[in-house]
């Protein structure tokens, strides 16, 4: 105040009032700048020296993703010792590269699919084209929705054996970024997708792959872009559906109707020559059209990706099973591959005895609906959780392992389990140290998922070659192929009860 006065007494008035805006502009300007000073210092991060001290080392940096429900989720990161992930990139590489007797066990629910495989190995003998198609379908949660692992696992199987196409895909874009490797897809603004919050499935006529995309208004439009040599377009056949115009590379148009008496599964074949194609599937009225699945194959092997973001392995069961079946048995898979158990894991509802009882009463369906396909269980990836700012292995996967490895023990299926391959409990946080691992400590990236799929494929491929060794034609009396499997070694295998590989025809 005195230093006002003493202002006003000894200046102009008007120099006294700049004066006087110029402190008003100052002021502020003081107290926002020192408003933003730290309050406290963050303490230094150490530094990662073994897989082990990644456990609870975290840095002051984080990341934002998306979770499958679109949420935003907050993850604080490690800082990154380049020497350290390097390290672990070689030390994984080098894990995953070792074969693993055990790596899948009851490898005697796979002799359906083995033969299958033979006899189409033995058709291209002596350089003959191949003229039919082994289909592999692998249902499952967000793992397999990226197709990043089921990607990679088909290029494999296609390069050995022959490319049998896509397979099955949703139509148009039933979830955000979905896609299909090898294929394109497109739709216009106007259908509805139905299957994806699956908390609310309602009639549940969702077909083989759990997903619906309908529509009402004429001119809506769905497309794909894929080389095949075959095409099925599956859709709900229903009173008073309206009707496609299908059209391949721009041709003449021909008709795709849906109505029917009653609601049941519909479908559409249509056979084209091998190449790339443009399918376009447009709306010809305003009556209802739900469309299901495109199925795009050509003669060689497939590794189909069926996939919904969150899903648990129950869900399949919610589904409208008189469309499922049809499906399932339409398609003829020679082998089912199950992957589910990491949203199973972090959900109260299940512990292990329920989960038993459920997951068995998936495979007893399954089998009754396709006795002659084999069936393959992929177990969950390990996975840690945040906790106090530090990364925790998660402690609610074995329990799912543990019931999924009980129920293919005695149920004519065989099992991989994910977690063991990757290194057992704990070693997503060395996956995540090394950048395999997404920040969220339970999905992968591209260089994971790939690495994973090859382990898969490797692994297979051994119990595929020892079932050819055991099966020769020049060994009189056929050994039994050898079902061990369990993590201990006890040989606790299941022999085979799969129809397919007690009696095949070729």
């Amino acid at each position: 105040m005195q230093f006002l006065q003493i202002l006003l007494r000894h200046i102009k008035p008007m120099a006294a009032l700049a004066a006087l805006l110029a402190l008003a502009l100052l002021l502020p300007a003081q107290t926002t700048a020192h408003s933003t000073k730290p309050k406290h210092k963050h303490a230094t991060t150490a530094k990662a020296g073994t897989a082990h001290s990644t456990h609870s080392t975290v840095a002051h940096v984080a990341t934002t993703n998306s979770n499958h429900r679109g949420k935003r989720v907050h993850y604080y990161v490690q800082r990154i010792d380049p020497v350290r992930r390097a390290e672990l990139v070689n030390e994984i590489t080098e894990r995953l590269k070792k074969p693993d007797d055990h790596a899948i066990a009851f490898t005697g629910a796979l002799d359906g699919f083995f033969a299958d495989l033979a006899a189409y190995q033995d058709s291209r003998k002596d350089g003959a084209a191949p003229t039919n198609t082994v289909r592999v379908l692998q249902w499952g949660d967000s793992h397999t929705a990226a197709d990043m692992f089921t990607g990679e696992a088909r290029q494999v199987i296609q390069s050995k054996f022959g490319d049998g196409g896509i397979g099955f895909a949703y139509p148009g874009h039933p979830f955000a970024g979905y896609r299909i490797f090898g294929s394109k897809h497109g739709q216009s603004a106007g259908w509805k997708t139905q299957g994806t919050h699956f908390l609310a499935l309602g009639d549940g006529e969702l077909g083989m792959g759990g997903i619906s995309i309908s529509a009402m208004r004429k001119g809506e439009w769905v497309s794909l872009d894929v080389s095949c040599t075959g095409l099925d377009l599956e859709f709900l056949a229903q009173p008073g559906g309206g009707s496609l115009s299908f059209t391949d590379n721009g041709g003449d148009p021909v008709e795709v109707a849906t109505a029917a008496d009653a609601i049941g599964p519909g479908s559409f074949h249509y056979a084209c020559s091998a190449g790339d194609h443009h399918f376009l599937l447009t709306k010809e009225d305003s009556s209802p059209v739900t469309l299901l699945g495109w199925v795009a194959t050509q003669p060689g092997v497939t590794w189909e990706a069926i996939g919904i973001n969150g899903a648990e392995a129950p869900l399949i069961l919610r589904w409208d099973q008189k469309l499922f079946s049809q499906y399932v048995k339409d398609n003829s898979p020679a082998l089912i591959v199950l992957a589910y158990g990491t949203n199973e894991a972090a959900s109260k509802e299940w512990d292990e005895a329920s989960y038993r009882t459920a997951f068995a009463n998936i495979i007893d369906t399954i089998h009754s609906y396709v006795p002659e396909s084999s069936i393959l269980v992929l177990g969950p990836a390990d996975r840690a959780t945040m906790q106090r700012r530090a990364w925790r292995t998660f402690d609610g996967t074995d329990k799912i392992i543990a019931a999924q490895r009980a129920v293919c023990s005695t149920h004519d299926c065989a099992y991989w389990d994910w977690q063991q391959r990757m290194g057992g409990g704990g070693a997503m946080l060395q996956w995540a140290y090394a950048g395999w691992a997404q920040p969220d400590h339970t999905h992968f990236t591209g260089d994971g998922y790939h690495a994973l799929a090859d382990a898969l494929m490797s692994d297979l491929m051994a119990a595929y070659q020892a079932y050819k060794e055991h099966n020769s034609p020049n060994t009189e009396t056929p050994a039994p192929v050898d079902t061990t499997g369990d993590k201990n070694g006890d040989k606790n295998g299941s022999a085979s009860t799969n129809p397919k590989s007690v009696e095949k025809h070729y």
